[in-house]
């Protein structure tokens, strides 16, 4: 690639990511959330993937371990939902102990979904990159 990419890629990846993860932990304020914010990140990836090549994109993270992350956020998310369907339901009827948990239970939605999310769309564009 030409050295003026190369150069606007590496200038421009730190603030991708950062703003792809204040999406990210913002979703439950702002409009916003995993989805965006976990693609925000992956066009980071994708840029370096494409400007510097696979092999340094790979240094980023490695698709084996975008895999396991992806299957660990996916377990915590199950996880998540079901204990906030236990909690609320079955131990607390009335509804008054977790009130203001909701909120908080949201932004851990949040950060794991964009997790799952950014690891997923890691290994499509590796993927993808290959072929």
């Amino acid at each position: 690639m030409d050295v003026i990419v190369k150069t606007t890629v590496k200038g421009l990846f730190p603030f991708i990511l950062l703003f792809g993860v204040y999406i990210i932990l913002h979703g439950h304020l702002t409009p916003g959330g995993s989805f965006p914010g976990g693609t925000m990140v992956v066009v980071g990836i994708t840029l370096v993937a494409l400007a510097f090549g696979l092999r340094k994109a790979e240094r980023i993270i490695k698709e084996e371990t975008a895999h396991i992350i992806e299957g660990t956020m996916a377990s915590f998310l199950i996880f998540l939902v079901i204990f906030e369907t236990f909690f609320r339901s079955v131990l607390t009827p009335s509804g008054t102990i977790f009130n203001l948990w909701s909120a908080q239970q949201v932004l851990l939605l949040n950060v794991f979904g964009g997790i799952m999310v950014t690891m997923a769309l890691t290994v499509i564009v590796f993927l993808l990159i290959k072929e």
